[in-house]
């Protein structure tokens, strides 16, 4: 990968933690930026983040993740199966670490009881004209604000996020994988349907986050390559936006990429096919044995917290869901498990 080194020297991204709305949580120093990838080579380790459900409860997966970093501490929210009773359903839970290799140990806290309730595929990241943190999520579109992401019992009851959000709650159309990110003058709400299709809404950053009505970004020729998970993030030191979809193409799953100057498109292919993703089957190796084949629902480690989304195109890393490829059934048991790649030189 090229870069460019800032005008104040060579390190990578911003200072370290930082108050919110001063920018990112990175290593510390000034500031280098890399060129984004054209092609992506991946390696993930074995599963970081496995179910650890509470005495007393059964998890069957852990997926969905969001994760940012904020005051030297990674917070992630995830997905759970809860199968502790009749067919299941789908929970929550959030844990806290200080450094990667500290993940597999984090407690894990089951998030029924909150006042969030269930929390499922979740979006996480600090609002700075409000002050607050946000919690995306569904079903339907929902959201969640507290003043201090280490304060579990902050969060606030849901509202809803979007006016007009297309079909009902449980339907197979019905909206999912909520995205939000903001430039400086209007926040863009992404979104799927399982249908082939991206969906966004738009409104001021004044206005936010009550969402109202929403426009087809793109359509792809069969459902599987327009499928979920879309994430959005705004590129260090550069005009890009990098744009991530899951799909798939009678293949287990991975991600498509496209980048755009604007929130408001046009997006032009990156890495957006099954032999030449984002990230797949075809550019990801595992050191200590392949525990998956799918590549799907994740989020990409931001250079920020807050609601631009940054990243750096340096030292990559995506927490992403994957599971043994050799368990079938309902999908709901099927036994998604939490892995991290890092972009290789």
């Amino acid at each position: 990968m090229g870069s460019t080194t800032g005008a104040g020297g060579d390190a990578t991204t911003v200072g370290s933690g930082g108050a919110p709305g001063t920018g990112g949580a990175g290593t510390g120093g000034s500031e280098t930026f890399c060129e984004l990838p054209t092609t992506f080579k991946w390696k993930s380790g074995q599963p970081l983040i496995t179910p650890k459900p509470p005495a007393g409860r059964t998890f069957a997966s852990v997926k969905d993740p969001t994760i940012v970093f904020f005051e030297d501490k990674y917070h992630v929210f995830a997905t759970v199966f809860d199968t502790t009773s009749g067919n299941g359903s789908w929970q929550s839970v959030y844990l806290n670490f200080t450094d990667i290799p500290q993940a597999p140990a984090a407690e894990h806290h089951y998030m029924a009881s909150w006042p969030t309730g269930s929390t499922v595929a979740p979006q996480v990241f600090y609002f700075r004209p409000h002050n607050k943190w946000y919690l995306i999520y569904q079903w339907n579109g929902r959201y969640s604000t507290n003043d201090d992401i280490n304060n579990m019992n902050g969060w606030s009851r849901p509202q809803a996020l979007l006016r007009g959000e297309p079909g009902a709650m449980g339907s197979t159309l019905g909206a999912l994988d909520f995205w939000n990110i903001c430039d400086d003058d209007y926040c863009y709400l992404f979104f799927s349907r399982d249908d082939g299709k991206l969906y966004r809404s738009k409104v001021s950053i004044e206005d936010f986050p009550n969402f109202d009505g929403y426009e087809v970004v793109m359509t792809a020729p069969n459902a599987g390559l327009l499928f979920e998970a879309s994430n959005v993030y705004k590129v260090d030191g550069s005009n890009k936006y990098l744009l991530l979809v899951e799909a798939y193409d009678n293949s287990p799953r991975f991600f498509r990429s496209w980048t755009s100057e604007s929130l408001d498109g046009p997006w032009a292919p990156l890495a957006d096919t099954k032999n030449n993703p984002f990230a797949g089957p075809a550019n990801v190796t595992y050191e200590g044995g392949d525990w998956s084949d799918d590549i799907s629902h994740g989020e990409l480690i931001r250079s920020g917290h807050d609601e631009r989304m940054t990243i750096s195109a340096c030292n990559m890393r995506f927490l992403y869901q994957g599971r043994d490829p050799s368990v079938g059934g309902d999908y709901g048991r099927l036994p998604y498990k939490l892995g991290l790649l890092t972009l290789e030189e």
